[in-house]
């Protein structure tokens, strides 16, 4: 295994400043609980990590929303259904997939991401190269990002709890 590492959250043409989500280096386990966050608009997303060759994204669409119109010239992007049922659109058609399906979309397909039914859906986007980080205006503040993505285990919270029962494990505090 090589020494190469890189920071969480951070983008290859960063000046190497730690982003928001972290400043810790090499392996970094994380649990997209925290991550999981429908306060943001019907459809949002936010970065999860970033390295040289690879970003890992968290869309949580809610229902009946849709990501809009996605396309990434020249990345591939690798989608896994966390929670809830979605519809990936192209110009091919539509998949459908259940909670751990999968679907590689080559880079520079136009796609969507639907979400067309009453429960939340939350998936996990691993797209190589990376390329930005997705534009969600909360994340210039440090603090928004703070107060979005890590809820505070002590207070209940009902967006917590409905995420952990949609992914159908809840921690033990």
């Amino acid at each position: 295994m090589d020494e190469h590492t890189a920071t969480p959250g951070a983008h290859p043409e960063d000046d190497g400043a730690p982003s928001p989500l972290g400043s810790e280096r090499g392996v970094r386990p994380v649990d997209l609980r925290d991550y999981a966050d429908f306060r943001r608009g019907p459809a949002s997303c936010v970065r999860v990590f970033a390295a040289d060759h690879l970003a890992v994204d968290l869309w949580c669409i809610e229902p009946g929303a849709s990501t809009g119109v996605l396309h990434y010239p020249e990345q591939d992007t690798a989608y896994t259904v966390v929670g809830g049922r979605s519809w990936f659109v192209t110009d091919d058609g539509e998949v459908g997939l259940d909670p751990l399906g999968a679907l590689l979309v080559p880079a520079d397909t136009v796609h969507g991401i639907d979400n067309r039914l009453a429960d939340p859906l939350i998936v996990l986007a691993a797209t190589a190269p990376p390329g930005s980080a997705p534009e969600d205006p909360a994340t210039e503040d440090a603090d928004a990002v703070a107060a979005a993505v890590h809820l505070d285990p002590d207070r209940p919270n009902p967006l917590r709890r409905a995420v952990e029962t949609l992914l159908g494990a809840r921690r033990q505090r």
